[in-house]
């Protein structure tokens, strides 16, 4: 079987905190959040419901792109995903979402330059979508990202293990 070449995007998100000043939540029950991008949904430990919720998590999402000739293929692509944040507290029974954040792929992932704080830095804030439960300021979501676009073999049973790619972008 010949081996055809494709490209694979690769982004490294870390997630810093969740700050709201002078809010306080009602409930006292654990915080997450939950993150979908390139259809793959993560989410990040539980935290104590107090602000700031401090997660310092970090995760990669990977996608194979057969179809892409080169990077700026891949790039128009990530127009039609959407990257979603949700910050959900464990009300039983099926927990509460408090906020949420969602914005299409491409711009979450390469976001114009008035979007970023600093020239060259990847640090960003992004305010979030209080839902109906959650009084005072909209909360703010702090991170970083780090995007990689690599050729790989498609019949290969994976282009790049996550392990590699967290190699490729530390």
């Amino acid at each position: 079987m010949p081996k055809v070449k494709a490209l694979q995007c690769a982004l490294a998100l870390e997630i810093r905190s969740v700050t709201c000043p002078g809010v306080v939540l009602k409930d006292k029950e654990d915080i997450y959040l939950s993150i979908c991008v390139f259809g793959q949904y993560k989410k990040t430990q539980c935290v104590p419901a107090t602000f700031p919720l401090v997660f310092n998590a970090r995760m990669v999402f990977e996608k194979v792109f057969p179809e892409a000739v080169d990077p700026g293929d891949v790039v128009a692509q990530l127009e039609y995903d959407t990257a979603v944040f949700e910050l959900i507290q464990l009300v039983p029974p099926v927990g509460e979402t408090l906020s949420t954040y969602d914005e299409n792929t491409r711009d979450f992932m390469f976001p114009g330059p008035n979007q970023i704080s600093g020239h060259h830095d990847s640090n960003r804030q992004v305010t979030m979508r209080r839902i109906s439960g959650l009084r005072g300021i909209a909360p703010k979501l702090e991170f970083s990202t780090t995007s990689v676009i690599t050729e790989c073999l498609i019949s290969s049973r994976k282009c790049r293990t996550q392990n590699e790619c967290l190699d490729i972008l530390a």
